[in-house]
C-alpha cells in the first residue's frame, strides 16, 4: 500500500500518554497528519480531512490516562462513515520505551499476521488503514521477506494469551513500535468480540 492519507487525532481530553501515542503513530504511518482535537466535532474533523485530501480519520480514545480505543472513519464528501470495527486496547508501549532509534522515512505500510490471530483484528486494521489485503507470515523473523512489498509492516501476532500489534521496519529488520496490546473488537452498531 502506498501513501495512506490518514488524519490522526484524539478524543476530546487526551492524556499526555495518548498524545505521545498518536505522535508515534504519525511517525510510522505514511501520509499521516496529526491534529489536536480541541473542540472539533466529528463533522469538523471530516471537513478538515476532506480539505487536506485525506481518506481516513483515526480517533484514539483515552481511558484512565491511557490510549483505549482506535475508531476509524472513512471520509466521503457527503458523510462521515464509521468503519464497521472499533479496536479496544489493553495497553500500549510507546516508541521511546522500546528503542532509541529514529523512525525511518516511511513510504509504504502493510498489514501482516502470524497464525492463530482472529480475522477481526486483521480486518479492523486493514480496512481502517485503507487496504483490503494483508500478508500471512509464520513468525516475526519473517518480516524481512516483505521488504519487496513494504517499508514498514503492522504485524499482528499472538504472544501467549495476548494479541499484540506492532510496527516493524522491513530493512533493516527491527521492531519500530509503538506496540499495542489488543483487547477486543467492537462492531459498530453490533456486538463486541472480546480477546479474553
Amino acid at each position: 500500500m502506498g501513501l495512506l492519507m490518514l488524519l490522526i487525532t484524539t478524543s476530546r481530553r487526551p492524556s499526555r500518554r495518548t498524545r505521545s501515542f498518536i505522535r508515534d503513530l504519525y511517525h510510522v504511518i505514511p501520509g499521516a497528519k496529526r491534529v489536536n482535537r480541541g473542540k472539533k466535532s466529528v463533522e469538523d474533523l471530516k471537513k478538515l480531512a476532506i480539505g487536506e485530501g485525506l481518506k481516513r480519520v483515526l480517533i484514539v480514545g483515552t481511558l484512565k490516562g491511557n490510549p483505549s480505543t482506535l475508531t476509524f472513519l472513512s471520509t466521503l464528501p457527503t458523510e462521515v462513515q464509521y468503519l464497521p470495527l472499533m479496536i479496544w486496547l489493553n495497553g500500549v508501549t510507546l516508541r521511546r520505551e522500546m528503542t532509541k532509534r529514529r523512525a525511518p522515512f516511511v513510504r509504504s505500510l502493510g498489514v501482516a499476521r502470524t497464525p492463530r490471530v482472529p480475522d477481526e483484528f486483521v480486518l479492523g486494521f486493514s480496512s481502517g488503514l485503507g487496504t483490503d489485503d494483508f500478508k500471512e507470515i509464520e513468525e516475526p523473523e519473517d518480516v524481512p521477506k516483505l521488504v519487496d512489498y513494504y517499508d514498514v509492516i503492522l504485524l499482528i501476532q499472538k504472544k501467549g494469551t495476548e494479541i499484540v500489534a506492532s510496527f516493524y521496519c522491513t530493512h533493516p529488520a527491527f521492531e519500530l513500535g509503538p506496540r499495542m496490546y489488543l483487547g477486543g473488537v467492537k462492531k459498530i452498531g453490533g456486538n463486541s468480540i472480546d480477546n479474553d
